[in-house]
């Protein structure tokens, strides 16, 4: 799929050669018009890199653009995926389902009651869809460093607090840093001994079959939106439609799982 869709990095990088040319251009050629037009290009490309995942499916929107690879394809909305087999036509949504609230913060009443209400919503819906989960450890090394960087100034200060005259302030200083030293012992054990940390993204997915592409879009949308219903009531979850490049990611994520230093760019 990545050989066959135009990414963020690629339209970038398409902007950033054409920046090239101009500049080339301009050195060449000194004129007003290729400055400005180097200048203009360099913020294009500036913004498709970061922001592309929003700037791509207003373009192929509004551009009537409908992207394709393999049996796939993606309309210009940019926020479904249709496939054709045979004379039947398959569109498919999915939604980043963000849970605001951790069930450990809910009563074990509230737990059970939240989840007969999703079990009863559940089972009212009449078409198959799939809740998601990928689970990717977080690496704390960088975060453990920093905290014992900070022990070890305020070790080093206090030594050499210790180390002076007394004085009237000492006191109040020395017993300032010895809490600081106790708080960064605390934290490191804490994070030591406890349970290693987890970044989860849940995600659902639906597809609805259709005798035409219009039809497969519709009945898709119109699941889409009972779904999020369903799940934002009964889980206290905030589900959000993904398009562009966020779609195209949870569509590879069925094929190869992203390696856990790219978790983060996941953004939506």
């Amino acid at each position: 799929m990545n050989s066959d869709i135009m990414t963020n990095r690629r339209m970038a990088i398409l902007v950033a050669l054409v920046q090239l040319a101009l500049l080339t251009g301009l050195v060449l050629y000194p004129n007003f018009i290729i400055a400005v037009a180097a200048i203009i290009s360099f913020f294009i490309a500036a913004g498709v890199w970061r922001f592309g995942f929003l700037i791509k499916p207003i373009i192929t929107r509004q551009a009537n653009v409908m992207e394709g690879f393999g049996k796939y394809e993606i309309p210009p909305s940019q926020d479904l995926i249709i496939k054709k087999d045979g004379n039947r036509y398959y569109a498919t949504a999915y939604m980043l389902v963000r849970f605001t609230h951790s069930s450990t913060e809910k009563t074990p009443e509230q737990v059970a009651s939240m989840r007969q209400s999703y079990e009863r919503a559940i089972s009212s819906l009449n078409y198959v869809c799939r809740l998601s989960s990928m689970v990717c450890p977080i690496d704390l090394s960088p975060h453990v460093e920093r905290i014992k960087e900070r022990r070890s100034n305020a070790e080093t200060k206090l030594s050499e607090i210790t180390s002076l005259p007394a004085s009237s302030n000492q006191g109040a200083e020395m017993a300032r840093l010895k809490r600081e030293i106790e708080s960064h012992s605390a934290q490191l054990e804490r994070i030591q001994s406890g349970e290693r940390p987890m970044r989860v993204i849940n995600f659902v997915m639906t597809c609805a079959p259709g005798s035409s592409k219009d039809e497969a879009m519709v009945k898709v949308k119109q699941q889409a939106t009972e779904l999020k219903t369903v799940l934002a009531s009964t889980l206290d979850t905030e589900v959000l439609p993904l398009a562009g490049d966020a779609l195209k990611r949870c569509f590879e994520w069925d094929f190869t799982l992203p390696e856990k230093e790219k978790v983060d760019d996941f953004i939506y």
